[in-house]
């Protein structure tokens, strides 16, 4: 589109942006002007005339003196103007930088988070490198399926973080997922050790108080049979 364009062109926008600066800054040079002028012209004029002519221009200075009132309160109406659109420059500029702020402060999180899901698929593929996480609970080995549920959830958090789903949606998919067994399962496993480890954080606490909602209207799953187990002890 920029390439199309005529030489000389300056889009809207930009245009709009240079006018608005132009007028804050000429407004205080105007206004200055005219009550230097206001000042300078009667003090020269002073000077350089007899009683008779300064009584003459006297006459008509009051006969026009109200374009001086005019004239003085367009350059205070100038001068008002002027702090005003600077003031709201100021603000937008300290707005920006807020949600700038903001922004870099998401994206380091989620490079975070994606790093500690890196981690988490290490340990997935390597029974090895599994052994290095410390227990999820009391006497309770940390499975593949562990971590792949501690994955799931977190997907769910770095969604709703990042504006993704609303809320509503973050507590359906909750609500789905503790559908599954495996994560309801997890979920009461590892709930009091991430509580320990999270506790304090205003987004950690959010997001488990909202796992926990889920966790409590969904129905607990069946006890499986003895070789269900075994089945299951053989995966891990």
């Amino acid at each position: 589109m920029d390439g199309d364009a005529p030489p000389g062109y300056v889009p809207i926008m930009d245009r709009r942006q240079w006018l608005r600066t132009f007028a804050v800054f000429s407004a205080p040079t105007v206004g200055i002007a005219l009550v230097t002028a206001g000042l300078a012209i009667p003090t020269v004029l002073l000077f350089r005339t007899d009683e008779a002519t300064l009584d003459r221009w006297s006459k008509i200075g009051e006969a026009l003196s109200p374009i001086g009132v005019f004239f003085s309160g367009v350059a205070f109406v100038g001068i008002a103007l002027t702090l005003f659109l600077q003031g709201r420059e100021l603000r937008n500029q300290r707005e920006e930088l807020t949600i700038a702020r903001e922004e870099q402060q998401r994206s380091s999180e989620i490079a975070l988070r994606e790093l500690h899901t890196s981690l988490i698929r290490m340990a997935i593929d390597d029974p090895e490198l599994r052994q290095v996480w410390p227990l999820m609970a009391s006497g309770a080995g940390v499975t593949k399926k562990d971590h792949y549920c501690n994955l799931i959830l977190n997907l769910q958090k770095v969604a709703y973080e990042t504006r993704t789903i609303e809320l509503a949606e973050l507590r359906g998919a909750l609500g789905h997922l503790m559908e599954s067994r495996d994560i309801y399962l997890f979920w009461r496993k590892v709930r009091a050790v991430r509580v320990q480890v999270t506790q304090g954080d205003e987004g950690e606490d959010f997001f488990t108080a909202e796992v926990d909602r889920a966790f409590a209207h969904a129905a607990p799953p069946v006890p499986r049979g003895l070789l269900s187990r075994f089945r299951d002890a053989l995966r891990r």
